[in-house]
């Protein structure tokens, strides 16, 4: 299955529906841009260093603890959890971030009426600021965001009643990248388009 398998079953009048984090761009496009900011934050020691232990532990361990192991290990520095998280709350860049490339594929097949339904997971003020961040080359008014987490995080399925017009779906599809999308779909009895068979 492709793009067009996706176009094809819009046309028919299948609502798609995305998640959002390494489905329409990929999130370490705005991590990693969040990491330079908290390094230069460091007053002992050299920001590039700071950033680099945040990268290569983010891509090795994950996002767990990541702030409580940048603390521990530069004791010499003013980091902490709080402030750190703070910074990646609350930051943001101007269509900074491009969207993957099948997504761009996708909306170039779409009608100009085309409306994006985004349901995401995360903090709700950093995934609205994630959203600002991307340059989605689509009308605002025309992209509808569903911060899942404002309600029940996926995979309860709260969120998606939440979309605009939900009632009048036909045979919608998620589309999303990880387990957890796959048992929101799986709980709504909806289809799940598992992006990796794009990427």
């Amino acid at each position: 299955m492709t793009v067009k398998y996706l176009t094809e079953q819009s046309k028919k009048g299948r609502q798609l529906i995305f998640d959002l984090d390494d489905t329409i761009y990929l999130e370490t496009k705005f991590l990693f841009q969040v990491y330079k900011k908290i390094a230069k934050t460091a007053n002992n020691v050299n920001p590039n260093v700071i950033y680099n232990f945040l990268k290569k532990t983010f891509i090795k361990d994950g996002r767990k603890n990541l702030f409580n192991k940048l603390e521990s290990t530069f004791p010499s520095e003013s980091f902490s959890v709080e402030n750190s998280l703070f910074i990646m709350r609350n930051y943001k860049c101007d269509y900074c971030i491009d969207t993957l490339p099948w997504f761009k594929k996708l909306l170039s097949k779409m009608s100009s009426e085309f409306i994006i339904k985004i349901i995401t997971n995360g903090t709700p003020q950093q995934q609205l600021n994630k959203i600002k961040s991307i340059k989605f080359d689509w009308p605002e008014e025309l992209i509808e965001v569903i911060y899942a987490s404002s309600y029940e995080e996926k995979p309860k399925v709260l969120s998606f009643y939440q979309l605009k017009g939900v009632e009048k779906f036909i045979s919608p599809i998620y589309i999303g990248d990880s387990l957890t999308d796959e048992q929101f779909c799986k709980k709504l009895n909806i289809e799940f388009y598992d992006i990796k068979k794009i990427l």
